[in-house]
């Protein structure tokens, strides 16, 4: 039975990987990809560490190569003084528009982008909600979704999420725009 997992391991996480990484796929939500693989590397370190004492050299080089693949990718983000810009991001899950489920994420850069900051919409299939892929992307958004007002007005910002998925998204694949 513990032999069965290795497999599975051993087997899922390049799979997962590599869906990750080379596809607009991803699970639902920012951080859950994050969290996802620092599991799967734990369980990785675990099978790394069973598969040593039984000589099976695929599953030290698979679940290794991507161990090694996660620190790569992870170790940049955790030692940039920039990174803290990913705490203050906006998440609007599960917007419904037609019909259709969308998660939309803001993430603040400042002024030197030229604009409040990166938009980016991802798209949710109705009856397997688990994952996303990405349908839309603007780095330089001209409306700040931070902010709950404007012109000393009260502003809703999941309203604004839905009217932008619906003229850059919706309309786009329509072939209006």
């Amino acid at each position: 039975m513990k032999s069965t997992w290795r497999i599975i391991i051993t087997t899922f996480f390049p799979l997962y990987l590599a869906t990750v990484l080379f596809t607009d796929f991803s699970l639902a939500g920012f951080w859950t990809d994050i969290i996802f693989s620092i599991v799967l590397s734990i369980l990785s370190i675990r099978c790394i560490i069973k598969a040593w004492g039984d000589k099976s050299v695929i599953v030290i080089v698979v679940n290794g190569s991507c161990l090694l693949t996660v620190m790569v990718v992870m170790m940049p983000l955790l030692l940039n003084p920039f990174s803290q810009d990913y705490l203050k991001l906006r998440s609007f899950y599960y917007q419904s528009v037609v019909g259709r489920l969308f998660n939309a994420y803001f993430k603040p850069v400042g002024s030197y982008s030229g604009g409040y900051g990166n938009f980016r919409v991802t798209e949710t299939p109705k009856y397997f909600p688990l994952i996303e892929h990405q349908v839309y992307y603007n780095r330089t958004v001209d409306y700040n979704f931070n902010d709950d007002t404007f012109d000393s007005q009260p502003m809703d910002n999941y309203e604004v999420v839905r009217d932008y998925i619906r003229q850059e998204v919706i309309n786009t694949q329509n072939g209006r725009k």
